[in-house]
């Protein structure tokens, strides 16, 4: 098996060190082993080694709410940890092993040591890092945008639209600043499902995520929030401007045609609740809007409806 040393060498950090600088960290080093599914490190608890898999393979996880995102994969001369031994924030993943792992453990203070002596090994350091933080931020962002955004018409989700309408609401309590909820449903929705098919309606629902997404204020923002249901929060909007709001979108849809070789006319039903005049929490805004929009399809769709008063 090599020794300490070759192993050390083998990492980017340490490839230009020279052969007495590898024999003080191998000698400041230790072995430790860790069984299957065992979290050698977690997140948020104190970053103190670098870790160097000498056996065995681990897992890089991120935590997504309940759930983990498999970052990264390590294997044998791969190393992990490396930002615990610049700073003293938390660790930022978790990191399990996949079998039985083995790994050579160097903590922080013999390697702050060897960079008081030699400057150029915190320049490899920032070499190497930037590439890793580079490669992460850009997993993470993509992993982020995959589990709020609707891959079918572009627009964020259920999900989304839940926690940005609690934000919303509690602006509104501290602040009192007013907004609108918007809610529209496309009219006979199932009809063109079930008579031009389903491919015919997915093009017809990526259609009207774009136009929500292009007729509408930049700070306003839409979200698909059931199978043909979408959503609008318009912040700084009263009821007035929300009835115009949404009459716009319902009269767009209508005129306009869809990018579909059948010859289809679209229409959507839409209506609104402004807080705080129309509820004041989550639940009640959304139940008074959606009681509005299923008296817009009662009494004829292709319409807006207005909240009733309470």
């Amino acid at each position: 098996m090599p020794s300490s040393e070759d192993l050390l060498a083998k990492v980017p950090l340490f490839k230009e060190l020279e052969a007495q600088d590898l024999s003080r960290l191998a000698a400041a080093s230790r072995v430790e082993t860790f069984s299957s599914g065992e979290a050698i490190v977690e997140v948020g608890e104190p970053g103190r080694s670098l870790y160097l898999v000498t056996e065995g393979h681990v897992q890089v996880l991120y935590p997504v709410r309940s759930a983990e995102f498999e970052l990264a994969r390590l294997g044998p001369g791969e190393f992990f940890g490396e930002m615990a031994l610049l700073n003293d924030k938390p660790r930022s993943a978790t990191v399990r092993a996949v079998g039985e792992v083995s790994a050579i453990v160097l903590d922080k203070t013999e390697f702050r040591a060897l960079v008081l002596d030699r400057p150029q090994v915190a320049l490899a350091l920032l070499e190497v890092l930037s590439v890793r933080i580079r490669h992460a931020d850009e997993q993470i962002s993509g992993l982020s945008d995959q589990a709020v955004r609707d891959p079918l018409t572009g627009l964020l989700n259920r999900r989304a639209f839940t926690e940005r309408i609690d934000q919303e609401i509690d602006r509104t309590r501290r602040y009192g600043n007013e907004f609108s909820l918007i809610v529209m449903d496309l009219d006979h929705f199932k009809t063109i499902n079930d008579t031009l098919g389903h491919d015919v309606g997915d093009h017809v629902l990526g259609w009207v995520g774009r136009i929500l997404t292009e007729h509408t204020r930049v700070a306003d923002i839409p979200f698909r929030i059931g199978g043909e249901e979408f959503a609008i929060i318009c912040p700084s909007t009263d009821v007035e401007l929300a009835h115009a709001m949404a009459q716009r979108l319902v009269d767009v849809v209508c005129e306009a045609k869809p990018p579909v070789s059948q010859e289809l006319h679209v229409t959507m039903s839409a209506a609104y609740a402004t807080c705080p005049e129309h509820g004041e929490t989550t639940e009640s805004l959304y139940k008074t809007a959606d009681q509005a929009l299923l008296k817009a399809k009662r009494e004829g769709r292709n319409r807006v409806q207005a909240p009733s008063q309470t």
